[in-house]
């Protein structure tokens, strides 16, 4: 295990402190040498400066460690050890944080230069969770697939909100738990369902917030499919709607997928 960060040196959180609201950006990692430095960058490039970043590192075997190491004083705190999956890391990261909302890019992920302004900004007492749009690129991130617009509206069908574009009040945590270990590619929606049914309303922010890299666990749609279907069975009940949407949809992106292949190859 190995662990460092400004939080260790004694200094306080974000660039401005005391400043509200504290947001706490968590990168989970492994193996992310080829990506993580554009990840790291968009942070520290931000133009909301109250910014706590954390980064949960699954015990990287490649240059990963060494990138971190090379922005550390830009880090309020870092981790490195084996962990059980990415709930488990989101979780580290979560008992980590101290800012008042927490939000989770992944490592290839970037946000946009004002997109944690754009949150702050739609911040009002009362509210827990905001979420904005993304905008999906290939895995070689030189073109754009499609813009995912966070539609909260349609939780219960499917995870219908751009997960890195989401942040969530502590308090939500604090009263619903963290991510589940159970699923191993749904979790997010596992949270945002749970959230809804305890009453969490997401308040949309209109503006392009995060960019994703499709690849990883977004290219396993039959995984995530399943976790869906589960987490929907588990909490509303078997229907057979549930089951109808879960063919329709892998059908649906299968031919989105073959369509793009088709496309791109062309070009």
């Amino acid at each position: 295990m190995e662990q460092g960060g400004k939080r260790l040196t004694g200094q306080a959180p974000g660039k401005e402190p005391g400043r509200k609201p504290l947001i706490s950006v968590v990168t989970v990692v492994l193996n992310g040498e080829k990506t993580l430095e554009k990840t790291i960058k968009s942070v520290i490039d931000q133009n909301w400066n109250n910014i706590e970043y954390i980064i949960i590192d699954g015990n990287s075997t490649d240059n990963t460690l060494g990138i971190i190491r090379n922005y550390t004083e830009h880090i309020d705190f870092w981790k490195s050890e084996p962990d059980m999956g990415i709930s488990d890391a989101f979780n580290k990261g979560i008992s980590y944080s101290t800012g008042d909302f927490i939000a989770f890019l992944g490592s290839g992920d970037w946000y946009e230069p004002e997109g944690v302004l754009h949150i702050v900004e739609h911040i009002k007492p009362g509210g827990e969770i905001y979420a904005g749009h993304a905008c999906l690129w290939t895995e070689d991130g030189k073109k754009i697939v499609k813009l995912h617009k966070s539609c909260p509206e349609r939780i219960f069908q499917t995870m219908r909100i751009a997960h890195p574009s989401t942040f969530v009040s502590k308090k939500v945590f604090e009263q619903i738990g963290g991510f589940s270990t159970e699923y191993r590619v749904a979790m997010d929606y596992d949270f945002m369902l749970r959230a809804k049914l305890f009453g969490f309303e997401t308040v949309i922010v209109n503006y392009v917030i995060t960019n994703m890299l499709l690849g990883g666990n977004s290219r396993d749609v039959t995984t995530a499919s399943k976790d869906e279907l589960k987490i929907k069975n588990k909490y509303l009940g078997k229907k057979l709607r549930h089951f109808v949407w879960f063919y329709a949809y892998l059908a649906k992106t299968k031919m989105f997928s073959l369509f793009n292949k088709s496309t791109f190859q062309k070009k």
